[in-house]
């Protein structure tokens, strides 16, 4: 390909998304302490560094003793101390001599079983009766049972999860390999749009024609609540104007892996963003996917890794953008391939047909959850400009292009929120 050449592209199904998204590749690395690890996603595999236990360690609390000495009991055995757990034996237990162990305690030197203290009379001092005899490591996790040195605990692509943590620092590891999270600017465009500062200016801004806006502020939001390996760097409104939009999206490439505009993709005279996405020679540009809502959909991937993604400034529309090609993308810069779960489910389809043949199609639904079964009981008006819809529903069902799901069919549902129970 020339320099400055781009690829234009009118998809007629979503999967030739494939092709620009592979175009790009994971971003740079950082070591982080595991405690500060949540929600990154891990660059390279994390490798136990030691045997886990180090030491043999008790199992339950009772007596640390040598198992041969108990092959006949009752037996009386010498009590030389005590080892709690979170400190190193600094006693030996020898023939016919015992150690009081609490639960995860190291096994003092010599001791190679453990017998529970239910099973022994305190006699004195310093002398016990054991009443049952033991196997040699019974009631003992042995050094290395937990973990062997070198093994992989999480694979390089996994998204660490809060439980990750303490088990990660129970394995002896204090620091990872992260990728850096993925930096997004967003450039909402349109004269019409304005940021308000007080709760009375929302119903003012309607009453006066204008529009608040909420696309650019939904994706951040978005971003922050189910894409933790990503950040937003900075947010601004511009006009409906070709070099101020350009202005924006230059400074904001400057900053930022992936530059998001919204608004300015539709056919009209006045909408730039196409015409400013192409000024700045993408390797390959995707305007279009035959997807509704969102078919104005724009993806362009420039040199250096860099990704412009033109949405709708619709906030529904940019919802479908948002979950079946925006975060496929920050996925694909973050290396991710074990990702946090979605909340889905199967549903059974209550009523009406859900569909189309030329078009993949996202629909806002309704469910309720009868028994052990979930149902799509309502399909409310699915216009990509009723954004106010979106507070009476509960998931989102997606299907590809040509894909009828019928009354009575199941299908799968991303849930937005928990659905109510009969």
């Amino acid at each position: 390909m020339k320099p400055h050449e781009y690829k234009f592209v009118m998809p007629h199904e979503l999967e030739e998304l494939t092709n620009a998204i592979d175009a790009l590749s994971a971003i740079d690395e950082e070591k982080v302490p595991v405690w500060e690890s949540m929600g990154r996603v891990l660059s390279r595999d994390v490798v136990v560094p030691i045997d886990i236990p180090p030491h043999p360690k008790a199992a339950y609390d009772g007596y640390a003793v040598r198992s041969q000495d108990t092959s006949k009991s009752p037996t009386r055995l010498r009590l030389v101390g005590y080892v709690h757990i979170g400190e190193v034996p600094s006693i030996e237990v020898g023939p016919m001599e015992t150690a009081y162990v609490t639960t995860g305690a190291y096994l003092p030197s010599g001791a190679d079983a453990v017998v529970p203290e239910e099973f022994v009379d305190v006699v004195s001092n310093n002398e016990v009766v054991i009443n049952k005899p033991v196997k040699p490591w019974e009631n003992v996790d042995p050094a290395g049972d937990f973990a062997r040195r070198g093994e992989a605990a999480l694979r390089e692509g996994t998204v660490i999860m809060p439980w990750d943590i303490p088990a990660l620092l129970e394995l002896g590891i204090g620091e990872v390999w992260v990728r850096r999270r993925v930096r997004i600017f967003i450039v909402a465009t349109g004269s019409e749009l304005i940021e308000v500062k007080a709760p009375n200016e929302v119903l003012d801004a309607i009453v006066n024609g204008k529009v608040v806006e909420s696309t650019a502020s939904f994706i951040g939001n978005y971003v922050r609540m189910y894409i933790p390996y990503a950040e937003v760097v900075g947010r601004t409104i511009v006009p409906d104007d070709q070099e101020a939009i350009r202005n924006a999206v230059t400074k904001a490439l400057n900053m930022a892996d992936i530059v998001i505009t919204t608004g300015g993709t539709g056919p009209s005279g006045i909408d730039y963003v196409y015409e400013v996405t192409k000024s700045l020679n993408p390797r390959i540009y995707i305007r279009g996917l035959r997807m509704r809502p969102g078919r104005p959909t724009g993806l362009a991937v420039l040199g250096g890794n860099k990704v412009i993604i033109n949405l709708s400034g619709h906030p529904i529309s940019a919802l479908n953008a948002m979950t079946v090609v925006v975060k496929e993308v920050i996925k694909r810069l973050a290396g991710v391939k074990v990702d946090i779960a979605e909340p889905r489910v199967m549903a059974r389809l209550g009523r009406g047909t859900l569909g189309d043949k030329e078009f993949a199609r996202q629909y806002r639904v309704r469910v309720r959850r009868v028994g052990n079964d979930y149902v799509i009981e309502e399909l409310p008006r699915q216009g990509s400009s009723l954004t106010h819809t979106l507070l009476m529903v509960n998931g989102l069902v997606f299907t590809r292009k040509g894909q009828i799901i019928r009354e009575g069919d199941y299908v799968e549902v991303l849930l937005l929120r928990e659905p109510p129970r009969d």
